[in-house]
Parts: C-alpha cells; structure tokens; sequence
C-alpha cells in the first residue's frame, strides 16, 4: 500500500481533485415529457462513482434527491464502461421542471 502523508493512495486520489474535473449544476440530456425518466450527462461524460466518496448528485427543481431511494445510476455502454446516465425511480419530470446534476469526472474524462 503507498501511502501519501499517512492517506492510501485511493484516499488521496478521492481527496485531491482538480477544480477542472468538476461540473456543478448541469442539465441533464433526456426529454422532460411526463413520461422518461432516463437521462444522461451532456456529451455522455462519465462520473465518478466511487461510495462513499464521490458520486452524482440530482436535484429535481431545487430539492436534492437520493441514490437508491430516488435514482439510480448506470453505465450506459455496459458495465466497465463508466457512469454516464441516472434512472429516476420518483415521478418523471415535465417540460418545466428542472434536473440538475453536480458531479466529479470519472477517470479517463476530462
């Protein structure tokens, strides 16, 4: 194990993250019609999915919603691939409302 300043190489890697890699308050691409709950980061980038360090997080017009109780995430060209796309399990949005994501890029993005 390589240690950093006492921290595994994995927790330093968790805990020091370029202020580029970060995307805050991004529309998700996916039709807002009553019916999809589908939706996918723009240009399908990947996010980190790391629990319990780093993951997406979705607000549904300001109120934050929670992994595996209200979404949750995939890898839409298969497993390995990277997180891209989030899959809502509470009622799918309309054209007015509003999905945002705040989110880290996953390894190999950016």
């Amino acid at each position: 194990m390589y240690l950093l300043n006492g921290l595994s190489l994995q927790l330093a890697q968790q805990l020091f993250i370029a202020a580029d890699r970060f995307r805050v308050g991004q529309n998700l691409v996916g039709p807002r019609d009553g019916i999809n709950v589908t939706f996918m980061t723009p240009g399908l980038e990947k996010f980190a999915h790391n629990l319990p360090f780093l993951d997406i997080s979705l607000y549904l017009n300001g109120s934050r919603l929670h992994l595996l109780n209200d979404y949750l995430v995939m890898e839409s060209q298969g497993a390995g691939t990277g997180f891209d796309t989030v899959q809502l399990l509470v009622p799918p949005p309309r054209m007015d409302d509003h999905l945002l994501a705040d989110y880290v890029l996953g390894v190999g993005d950016g």
